[in-house]
């Protein structure tokens, strides 16, 4: 099995970390299982995804707002970056590009911001971003930890390092499991830690859902 390719960590860097060698056969395999589904679960908890990835026209509500939270963040400084706004009240496939004297980004946060007090209005999809967020790495030569993002990959392996010691332990790791497109919940106490946790509320979004919509000035 491999890693994914968003993964947060490598099963040799996790294994480096808890002192396990060199990981090779059914251990590798092991490992490499819980390093995706750890990525997965601080994805689902932080709501962002840390790899660089583009985004292409992502879909957005909006409500009365003069700001819109993107879903994912930092956003990549010279990367494309196009907001575009549906031109009909309708759920046509007509859009027209937003000036970008008309807003502002805020690159760290992810948030467009108004400008000259302009309101954005409620719609339903009504507004669709393409840009590139997150942090540069690819577990090959770069990692993680090289970016401002660092601890985020500690708590990968901190969280792997119960993960496995549970396993390895002989104690049932996991609360539910799907064989249908495989799935598999843990059990919270295993992904409860204190230290984790503090770690992962640092990026966690307390509203990732889009809340802004520029009304044509």
């Amino acid at each position: 099995m491999a890693v994914k390719a968003y993964a947060l960590t490598t099963a040799q860097r996790a294994a480096n970390y808890s002192e396990l060698g060199t990981l090779a056969g059914a251990d590798l395999t092991l490992m490499e299982l819980l390093v995706n589904q750890v990525t997965d679960y601080v994805e689902s908890y932080t709501g962002i995804r840390f790899k660089r990835t583009t985004y292409t026209q992502e879909m957005y509500d909006t409500e009365e707002s003069e700001t819109l939270n993107l879903k994912h963040h930092p956003i990549i400084s010279g990367a494309d970056f196009s907001l575009e706004r549906r031109t009909s009240s309708l759920n046509e496939n007509d859009w027209e590009v937003v000036d970008s004297e008309y807003y502002h980004v805020d690159n760290n946060t992810g948030i467009i911001i108004s400008a000259a007090g302009l309101l954005f209005g409620r719609t339903i999809r009504g507004y669709r971003v393409t840009y590139t967020a997150g942090y540069d790495f690819d577990n090959a030569i770069t990692f993680l930890s090289d970016t401002e993002a660092g601890d985020i990959e500690l708590a990968a392996w901190m969280l792997l390092d119960a993960l496995w010691n549970k396993k390895k332990g002989g104690g049932s790791i996991v609360e539910s499991e799907r064989i249908g497109d495989y799935s598999v919940t843990y059990k919270k106490a295993t992904m409860e830690n204190n230290d984790v946790k503090a770690i992962l509320d640092k990026y966690a979004d307390t509203d990732n859902v889009g809340v802004i919509t520029p009304l044509q000035a």
